[in-house]
């Protein structure tokens, strides 16, 4: 399982059994060597292996156990925070040897690798009251625990997180949401400046990773292929994200119609310019793709 889920060939576990004994023991070794020094990651990711190959034991096997993993991935580097999801998604929630399965993390990569377990495809088999065996699909819930004081509190997902896979995507969620609202929705207006302006950073830096245009404005106008365009957005997204030097535009209100016409620009831009991107941006937000984009 170290090898052929975390690509570590250095450690391996190797069953030992003493003569005089009852049971087996594992040794831990490096090459053939015995292992004794051994890093945290290193700690945990065997720990974490014997605990899946325990759940393939025959006394626990067939009992269905409820199995809370806290934390898998803590103390790993980058490179073994995947191979564990795989772990997971493999060996363990494709399976569905379990009654529940709680997975908790700190990690928001590890989060959003979560998000991709293949629970849309299982059911879970079960006695009804007259002896038949009967399915039904599996239940996801995501919450969010967080520490007040001495304490904690255990709570929705806020609906963000559970959404959207990257800040990318919730960004673009809101520019869509503006180019749909009524012109009466405050408070998503009001955020508009910095959700476009964090977008179009994204956006363009990926559309032109060049030096030739190194500026945001610059980007814009190369996108946009309309100077007025891009210099109204351009102002807008400054001076709805930005007060310093505009102290004077706090004291009155956004112009709504204005920002929704910007919304609707910008996202038919792309849509123009890219209308498969366009597309994928929308389903990962839940959207329908309209029949022109098909």
């Amino acid at each position: 399982m170290l090898k052929n889920y975390f690509g570590h060939r250095y450690i391996e576990l190797r069953a030992v059994k003493n003569d005089n004994e009852e049971g087996v023991y594992f040794d831990v070794y490096r090459g053939d060597q015995k292992a004794y020094n051994l890093s945290e990651g290193e700690r945990n990711l065997i720990a974490f292996a014997y605990f899946v190959a325990k759940l393939e034991d025959v006394e626990t096997v067939s009992e269905k156990p409820i199995i809370w993993i806290d934390d898998p991935i803590s103390s790993l580097d980058a490179n073994h925070v995947f191979f564990i999801f795989s772990l997971i998604d493999q060996q363990i929630v494709a399976k569905h040897q379990w009654t529940q399965l709680f997975i908790s993390t700190h990690n928001l990569d590890f989060l959003r690798y979560l998000k991709r377990l293949h629970t849309n495809e299982l059911t879970i088999s079960y006695l009804g009251k007259k002896g038949d065996i009967k399915q039904r699909n599996i239940q996801i819930q995501r919450f969010l625990l967080e520490r007040q004081g001495n304490s904690s509190t255990i709570s929705v997902m806020p609906k963000y997180m559970k959404e959207h896979v990257t800040e990318f995507n919730y960004l673009f969620h809101q520019i869509y949401k503006c180019s749909q609202a009524s012109t009466d929705n405050y408070e998503l207006f009001y955020n508009f400046g910095n959700n476009a302006r964090k977008f179009l950073e994204a956006y363009l830096y990926y559309k032109y990773p060049d030096n030739d245009t190194d500026s945001l404005h610059s980007k814009m106008k190369r996108f946009f292929s309309d100077n007025c365009a891009a210099t109204t957005i351009d102002r807008i997204d400054n001076e709805l994200s930005h007060l310093g030097g505009l102290i004077e535009r706090g004291m009155s209100i956004s112009d709504n119609a204005e920002i929704k016409k910007c919304a609707q620009y910008i996202l038919d831009t792309i849509k123009r310019k890219d209308s498969e991107q366009y597309d994928a941006f929308c389903k990962s937000i839940g959207m329908e793709v309209s029949g022109a984009s098909k």
